[in-house]
């Protein structure tokens, strides 16, 4: 008892440290969140001087809002003074610009039904959109959404092709953010302060929950990703293709040292017939729209000047750049090989090269990839943000490919342990991934992942799952967060608890529908799936992908059972959990006793020290 006494009167002075300020950092937060809370979206119309008009005018600021926009408003208007103008201002809250958490499709969702109902009410004959940085892809989605491709747009009622596109000559964009906006590696044009600036601001944005409509426009998140894909598809359909649907003409405006912005960034624009790119000199991101008062020098009025002839559709004059984007549109599938974690993913070479082996022999062009992303260790993979991080890369990636190879037409994907993660992930928070085959391997996703849902919507064809019969990663560290899941009945589609021990237990879809498959039971631990060293195990994954031919996949299944050990310690996983944080924390108390001698600040030191090292150990294995 006295020993208990002596232990809590050392440890209670930090409890309750670590307790005023997880107290002080939720009252923050909360603080921060109702700031930055989103008001309505407003739509104002400023009808033309002269009358009733037949040319409607759209126009979107960017961040942080509308009063950086006020030249380009009066621009827009001694340009076309004879048409009505529809101005949009997603107003952010309180404390508006970076820090809002407005919904993006909640804005986009605004701007179409606004500009359906003004065409309706106003009988326009032609429209025209422009759009600023940020307000270039909202505007870009409330066009895709009204041609129809509306996948994402659950929430707020679908309503099938609009009128209003059919009006739309052109659409504008003032250093659009097509690809979205990313600091990851940090972009050649940037300073090293406004890098350093935007990390800390991720940092503090993503500890108070807010910034959510800045980070929606990020690289590879799914507002941007699944208007890219939704823009690549509607482009390329037949309809478009055959000149049965009418698609605008989009000019895209930069500046020569936008250091958010570059011309590679619009590939999928490309993916348009008649696409043009303008490139501005002596002009950065936030003069490209925020920097065209009149009388504001040779600069600016050379802004004004290209931005009016882009508005008035005179390419002639506006002289455009020569811009030549790779794009080959002979491939018709693309193929993803993705490697997990602690693994640099050589072995992914070896499936490449027999997949486009085979592919050859069809006479089928296709475009294979063994993506990359380094060596990831424990401790990030066990994180949701670092999680997602991968997701994000990969979507960008599959964006950027479907942009070149536009006419591909199918997706296969062979995934092991993280790399599983990186599709399951997309298919739930990307609505537009479609994929034909896949092959999982030494899966991290919960056993009742909903397959049967996707198969059902058309989004997935066929899954085969490797399950291992010694796979202890996966029995003993993510099928925790399934237990955890399941024992208070919490949602893990998304979020901290999405992963679970489908490589070890299977999917429960196995039974439900003939397109999941679990091989059961694959003799082995966690790279047993993807031990393409055997040369009938790699010949059964690339006839799977290519030929769908599943016979040869049964090499897998060289066992009846899993280890009777291992089932059990996985079943029991929680307790391993608790006796590894037990096993730690005893030897943290330990440093303190050894290294404090009776000094309660040179032992917090001491433990303070031995929890770097426990981190960096995780940043490493």
């Amino acid at each position: 008892m006295h020993v208990v006494l002596n232990l809590w009167s050392m440890v209670w002075p930090g409890l309750s440290l670590l307790a005023v300020l997880g107290l002080f950092w939720f009252g923050v937060r909360m603080i921060a969140g109702w700031l930055v809370r989103p008001l309505d979206t407003v739509l104002s119309l400023q009808p033309a001087a002269s009358g009733p008009a037949d040319t409607l005018v759209v126009a979107v600021h960017g961040m942080p809002g509308l009063r950086n926009f006020g030249g380009a408003l009066d621009l827009i208007a001694q340009t076309l003074p004879d048409a009505d103008r529809l101005i949009v201002d997603y107003r952010g809250g309180w404390v508006r610009g970076y820090t809002s958490n407005a919904d993006a499709l909640a804005i986009a969702d605004v701007i179409e039904q606004g500009i359906h109902a003004e065409c309706k009410r106003g009988g326009y004959r032609r429209v025209i959109l422009i759009g600023y940085s940020a307000g270039a892809s909202l505007l870009r989605k409330a066009l895709v959404w009204g041609y129809g491709e509306e996948q994402d747009r659950g929430a707020y009622g679908r309503r099938g092709k609009r009128e209003w596109v059919d009006r739309t000559e052109r659409l504008v964009l003032l250093a659009g953010m097509n690809r979205g906006w990313s600091v990851e590696p940090r972009p050649a044009l940037m300073s090293w302060p406004t890098y350093l600036y935007i990390r800390l601001c991720q940092v503090v944005g993503h500890s108070l929950g807010i910034g959510r409509l800045i980070s929606a426009m990020h690289r590879g998140s799914p507002f941007i990703a699944d208007t890219r894909v939704q823009w690549v598809r509607l482009a390329r359909s037949e309809a478009v293709l055959q000149g049965q649907l009418h698609f605008p003409q989009v000019i895209q405006i930069i500046g020569s040292e936008d250091d958010v912005v570059s011309k590679e960034d619009g590939q999928d624009l490309v993916a348009t017939a008649g696409t043009v790119f303008k490139t501005l000199a002596q002009t950065g991101h936030a003069e490209i729209g925020g920097a065209l008062e009149a009388a504001g020098g040779q600069a600016v009025e050379q802004r004004r000047k290209a931005i009016a002839l882009a508005l008035l559709g005179k390419l002639d004059e506006l002289e455009p750049d020569l811009v030549e984007f790779k794009e080959d549109r002979d491939v018709t599938r693309l193929v993803y090989v993705m490697h997990g974690i602690r693994d640099l993913g050589e072995w992914t070479d070896k499936v490449r090269d027999e997949v486009r082996r085979r592919y050859e022999t069809s006479g089928e062009k296709v475009a294979v990839f063994s993506a990359k992303y380094g060596r990831f260790p424990m401790a990030r993979f066990l994180l949701p943000f670092d999680r997602q991080r991968n997701v994000r890369d990969f979507m960008d990636r599959y964006t950027e490919h479907l942009a070149r190879y536009p006419n591909a037409e199918s997706m296969d994907y062979v995934g092991h342990s993280n790399g599983t993660y990186i599709l399951a992930s997309a298919l739930l928070r990307y609505v537009t991934v479609r994929v034909r085959r896949v092959f999982f391997a030494g899966s991290v996703m919960p056993y009742g992942y909903p397959w049967v849902e996707l198969v059902d919507a058309g989004r997935v064809e066929s899954v085969v799952n490797v399950v291992a019969t010694r796979d202890w990663v996966v029995a003993i560290f993510p099928k925790m967060f399934q237990q955890l899941a399941d024992l208070f009945r919490l949602d893990n589609r998304k979020g901290l608890l999405d992963l679970g021990g489908a490589g070890f237990d299977g999917f429960a879809a196995s039974g439900m529908t003939a397109a999941v498959d679990n091989l059961e039971y694959s003799r082995g631990a966690h790279s047993t799936g993807v031990a393409v060293d055997d040369p009938a195990k790699l010949g059964a994954i690339g006839a799977y992908v290519v030929d769908g031919d599943r016979s040869s996949l049964r090499t897998f299944e060289a066992a009846k059972s899993k280890n009777a050990l291992l089932a059990v310690v996985s079943t029991l996983c929680a307790f391993v959990w608790v006796g590894l944080l037990a096993a730690l924390s005893a030897l943290g108390y330990a440093v303190f006793l050894y290294f404090g001698g009776g000094s309660v600040l040179l032992g917090g030191i001491a433990v303070a020290l031995y929890l770097l090292v426990v981190i960096l150990l995780l940043y490493w294995i």
